[in-house]
């Protein structure tokens, strides 16, 4: 099984027409059949609504060059992943998906007379810059001072965490910390990727004034940037976002890695909030910021159901940590936005394998 992600100089490279510009990626696709029997590959489960070959060739065609159309039809269909895959034979080609659909994450699905197999890869796509690279995370804690908590212990840890995010002097006076996820990374990445989250660029000028565009011609940025928030003594880590029509509507999330895991897992804090528009401020040179959602729980909750129907999730707890702030006494985060909240912060396992709604285990304190 390979799958490689393509550049879009790659891609006008080798398939002659800039895939880029139309918003598709590439992704080549090799399957190896050593089975004898029969099976096929679902290029529904690498993207939702992926664009058939003719389909992505017809965007390039012109009424008056017939011969020239023709070519581009018969290079992109003839280049196209079959979906039969053979006994004892190798089917490989391009899946024609969206651009930053998976970014990088490819989901491989095969069906046979048996089962369905699920495979998936990360494939570092040439040229993309991501706000999470910047982040060494091999040296970020030295591997003799990271304990291995279990429940009772994590608890306790989470409890020690400051209500909310902090500025860069280290004020916790942000948006609230309102979620803890554990798992692997790919056991992380892969079920946002599957919900259509993508990842951000970093904050910088070129970024910014992306940004700056997109707000005023109300076009979309679906890795436009999230500002730094802090803590552990540093920005976010990485950082995701769930983009709607344009700039102004996303769900957006920030993670740092904590100094901790849980039996054996990585434990990530995070921020996860629902920005509804885009508004001047000064508290940003580039004199935008977004306005989220004063309900906070929604967003938070909204994450909880976009995971749930990964089918990844293993186990689910709301523990105390964020303080209450009813509708009536909101609290406001550092551009002034008022927010409200119950005062939990949800805490989701995640898992490898695939399990019913039925099968999450609700894990009581």
């Amino acid at each position: 099984m390979t799958a490689v992600a393509l550049s879009g100089g790659e891609a006008r490279r080798f398939l002659g027409v800039d895939l880029e510009k139309k918003g598709i990626r590439p992704v080549w696709v090799e399957i190896e059949n050593r089975s004898d029997q029969g099976a096929w590959y679902f290029p529904i489960g690498t993207d939702p609504a992926y664009f058939a070959p003719f389909e992505v060739a017809y965007m390039f065609h012109h009424w008056w060059t017939s011969d020239r159309n023709r070519r581009i039809s018969e290079h992109l269909i003839g280049n196209g992943m079959p979906l039969e895959v053979p006994a004892r034979r190798t089917a490989k080609g391009f899946v024609y998906t969206h651009d930053g659909q998976g970014t990088g994450y490819v989901r491989i699905e095969i069906v046979d007379d048996v089962k369905a197999h699920e495979y998936r890869f990360v494939s570092r796509v040439p040229g993309e810059k991501w706000d999470f690279q910047r982040v060494d995370f091999e040296s970020l804690y030295p591997e003799s001072k990271v304990r291995d908590l279990d429940f009772p212990s994590l608890l306790a840890e989470l409890e020690k965490l400051p209500c909310c995010a902090a500025d860069k002097k280290g004020n916790p006076v942000a948006d609230p910390l309102n979620l803890v996820l554990v798992g692997k990374r790919r056991e992380i990445a892969f079920p946002f990727v599957q919900r259509g989250w993508n990842l951000t660029e970093p904050f910088d000028v070129q970024s910014a004034l992306r940004s700056v565009r997109a707000f005023l011609f109300g076009s979309s940025y679906r890795t436009s940037p999230v500002s730094p928030l802090h803590l552990f003594g540093r920005p976010q880590d990485a950082a995701l976002q769930k983009p709607r029509n344009d700039i102004d509507r996303r769900n957006h999330l920030r993670m740092w890695l904590a100094p901790f895991t849980f039996e054996g897992r990585s434990v990530w804090v995070g921020q996860v909030s629902r920005d509804i528009g885009v508004r001047l401020t000064t508290h940003s040179w580039y004199l935008t910021t977004h306005k989220i959602d004063p309900d906070v729980d929604e967003s938070r909750d909204y994450l909880l159901q976009d995971l749930v129907m990964t089918g990844y999730l293993s186990r689910v707890a709301f523990l105390p940590g964020v303080g209450e702030a009813p509708r009536s006494a909101p609290r406001h985060n550092l551009t002034g936005d008022p927010y409200f909240t119950d005062g939990k912060r949800l805490l989701l396992v995640m898992d490898s394998r695939s399990r019913s709604i039925d099968a999450i285990q609700l894990m009581i304190r």
